[in-house]
């Protein structure tokens, strides 16, 4: 069974970074990388599907003269060759939150060492994301 074989990938993921990562009752478990960064996960049963997403920082004010310019550039860094990598940028349900998110098949997961892959490939979004913003926009982390 595919969520089987995640929480056993995420078990040895557990025991290489050393801090205990298990699947809550809602399907989801919180971690955090270099203190701060934060890793969520959610665990979709009817669809055996892994969602990991990690808070960015504050938009700020979406009346802000300059929003329009910080929506077009979160879509800029969506584009695949854009500093967001693979994930996908966007606002949360308020407007307030900038997330970096993404999404696989369980099956896909097969190891700890994919899983620490994509985990690494959310920092990096994560991390070039707050650099662009940081350098072109005020963004609150």
């Amino acid at each position: 069974m595919p969520r089987e074989q995640f929480v056993s990938v995420l078990k040895e993921f557990s025991s290489l970074v050393q801090e205990d990562l298990t699947l809550g009752e809602d399907n989801t478990a919180t971690f955090t990388v270099d203190d701060d960064i934060i890793i969520n996960l959610n665990y979709l049963n009817e669809s055996d599907t892994v969602i990991i997403f990690s808070p960015v920082g504050s938009f700020g004010d979406t009346e802000a003269p300059d929003a329009g310019e910080k929506a077009l550039a979160l879509l800029k860094l969506n584009d695949l060759s854009g500093a967001a990598c693979e994930v996908t940028l966007m606002l949360d349900g308020e407007g307030d939150l900038v997330l970096a998110a993404d999404r696989r098949n369980a099956n896909t997961i097969s190891s700890a060492d994919v899983f620490a892959a994509w985990v690494e490939l959310m920092v990096k979004s994560v991390r070039s994301t707050r650099e662009y913003f940081a350098k072109h926009f005020p963004l609150e982390n």
